[in-house]
């Protein structure tokens, strides 16, 4: 069965969308279900050509930018959630775990709904309380995996650290203990919802960053306060409420400016300003988007390459989101120019994300400029250094399917086996 799947009775002509449809198949599927031409829609999406349109129908075309697919959904009437692919499905193909990690979000989402404030309405069994140094230590681990995207080495922990730290906080019987317990019950939601938003959840990652929030605030810890802020604007952002994206970290960001008296300090503050300086490159608004990044730089110039609180927060992530902002704001061979000065060589292992999202943020600028063969090299780059953030990032899925359907001898066998391992069907 195709990404469209099986044809809708209600609409003729109409087809079901399954999980792996794409952007542009699924907006063909909502103009056609809501009865609108290509001219209509083009014309409240920005004045767009309906030459524009039909590329990203029929797949000939990209969508490169979040705000495009935003724009589009608020002309359809949809949520922008609806016009992205679903959630992440486990790969079992390969004789081991890697892409194993969705088996594990029932069990996790269990956890969430058990460990909670509504845990009063069920029989929650007596668990004999860890100490906060073995939970910290799992902790320690889930971010390692965190930042190396080993997914499916991490997800499995999830659901017993949720728990833990739910019993560690309603154990407490010091207000100094409850505060203890409330930091590391911020941090495993934080890490959680890191996890949840890569695999492609729609509504737990959210749910995941709010809880960080609120046990960070138990905690009186700002700067935990802030990360749990800090992830919030990553799904603020993935879920569409753009102008969000930007408030939240601006706003946590302003609100630390009395803290910044330590290295850590100006590592969350400068990690916030880079959230802002991303959701204003995704509005569109330029100005602020240089602002945000040009404040976001003094800080890290303050402090140089460090990984307080899991945000490898520094002059090397600043220059990885010079790159993808540059890009972002619809100059993909100023990106790829940019990128030959990032020292991404350098990055220590446990920091393979950072590398990682790099080397896919210059593909998919390779691949807007139809350089195929230098889009493939970086992938096959980043494949080596964490296979499983291809796999479970939407862009590299794209990316291949739009390659495939340009199929050019250059990179025909290594581009096959790229499609393979993430599994796009050719």
């Amino acid at each position: 069965m195709g990404p469209l799947g099986a044809a809708d009775a209600r609409y003729p002509g109409l087809m079901w969308l399954d999980t792996e449809a794409t952007v542009g198949e699924r907006i063909l599927h909502y103009r056609l279900r809501q009865g609108m031409t290509q001219e209509v829609l083009c014309g409240l999406a920005g004045g767009r050509t309906t030459e524009w349109l039909r590329q990203i129908e029929n797949g000939k075309r990209q969508v490169d930018k979040l705000s495009t697919i935003v724009a589009i959904a608020e002309a359809l009437r949809i949520k922008p959630a609806l016009l992205l692919p679903g959630p992440f499905r486990a790969t079992t193909n390969r004789g081991d775990t890697l892409g194993t990690a969705p088996n594990t979000v029932p069990e996790i989402e269990s956890a969430m709904l058990r460990y909670n404030g509504m845990s009063s309405l069920f029989n929650i069994p007596d668990r004999v309380t860890v100490s906060p140094e073995h939970l910290k230590i799992r902790i320690e681990k889930a971010f390692f995996c965190s930042q190396t995207e080993r997914w499916s080495e991490m997800a499995p922990l999830v659901p017993d650290m949720i728990a833990d730290a739910w019993h560690l906080m309603n154990s407490a019987k010091s207000e100094a203990e409850k505060r203890d317990a409330g930091k590391l019950q911020a941090l495993v939601y934080r890490v959680t919802s890191g996890m949840l938003d890569r695999l492609g959840e729609q509504h737990l990652p959210w749910i995941a960053a709010e809880r960080s929030i609120q046990a960070a605030e138990q905690s009186e810890d700002p700067l935990l306060i802030a990360g749990g802020a800090w992830r919030l604007a990553v799904v603020l952002r993935h879920a569409g409420r753009l102008t969000e994206s930007v408030d939240a970290p601006v706003f946590a960001a302003d609100a630390l400016r009395p803290h910044l008296d330590t290295p850590e300090a100006y590592s969350m503050y400068g990690s916030l300003m880079l959230k802002g300086a991303v959701g204003a490159a995704t509005l569109n608004d330029h100005r602020a988007a240089r602002d945000y990044f040009k404040e976001a730089s003094r800080a890290a110039e303050k402090v140089g390459d460090r990984n307080d609180f899991w945000l490898a927060f520094g002059p090397t992530n600043i220059a990885i989101h010079q790159v993808w902002l540059s890009l972002e704001l619809g100059d993909p061979g100023r990106a790829v120019a940019e990128s030959e000065g990032v020292p991404h060589e350098n990055l220590p292992i446990e920091l393979a994300e950072r590398k990682v999202s790099h080397l896919i943020t210059v593909a998919w600028a390779n691949f807007l400029r139809g350089k195929d063969r230098e889009s493939v090299d970086a992938l096959i780059l980043a494949r080596m250094a964490a296979p499983e953030q291809l796999l479970f990032t939407g862009r590299v899925h794209s990316m291949i399917r739009g390659m495939l359907k340009r199929e050019r001898r250059s990179v025909k066998s290594d581009l096959r086996k790229l499609a393979a391992f993430v599994g796009v069907a050719d």
